[in-house]
């Protein structure tokens, strides 16, 4: 009866000891993609759909295969929106187009962030210029950050594509060797 009582009281300490034990584990938390960022801190008032085309070695012209998009609630302050490209996709060029909504008010772009495992690469607004060209659909105003948009009948398509001068950057922040 000793010998059933001991065995019955270390299967019990065992058990409370083993609870015990798992309390004491912080939860594992999730790990997140390593993904190459496009951060656009932006004043956008009205509802609207914005896409980051992106191209990486593999091919020579922007597609719609490779594009992150973005739907975005408009608000009368600046936020953050943020385009993750897939997972293990680094991007050797980038093209941001800036609304998909033909009655978008005029937008203000503070800044463009590029960033990717620490690295960041930050566009202030008096330097998007210097980095991107509007397309025919935008007017933009480089002192204020504001983006006029130019309707053409029933063509809208208002883009920044980059200029030569961005290369560089985007191969510093993908850790590539120069």
């Amino acid at each position: 009866m000793k010998k059933q009582l001991l065995f019955i009281n270390i299967v019990l300490l065992t058990l409370f000891s083993s609870c015990k034990n798992k309390e004491e584990v912080a939860p594992v938390e999730e790990v997140k993609a390593n993904t190459f960022d496009v951060v656009v801190d932006l004043k956008i008032e009205k509802d609207d759909e914005l896409i980051l085309f992106y191209k990486d070695p593999s091919i020579a012209y922007f597609d719609d295969k490779k594009t992150v998009y973005n739907g975005v609630k408009g608000k009368s302050e600046s936020q953050l929106i943020t385009f993750s490209i897939p997972e293990g996709v680094l991007p050797n060029d980038i093209r941001f187009d800036v609304s998909s909504n033909k009655d978008q008010a005029p937008i203000t772009i503070n800044s463009i962030t590029l960033s990717f495992e620490g690295r960041v690469f930050k566009i202030e607004q008096r330097d998007i210029l210097k980095y991107f060209t509007p397309n025919e659909f935008i007017k933009f105003d480089e002192a204020t950050g504001v983006a006029t948009f130019i309707k053409n009948g029933e063509n809208f398509d208002p883009y920044f594509l980059t200029k030569p001068l961005i290369y560089p950057e985007i191969e510093k922040v993908r850790g590539a060797k120069m």
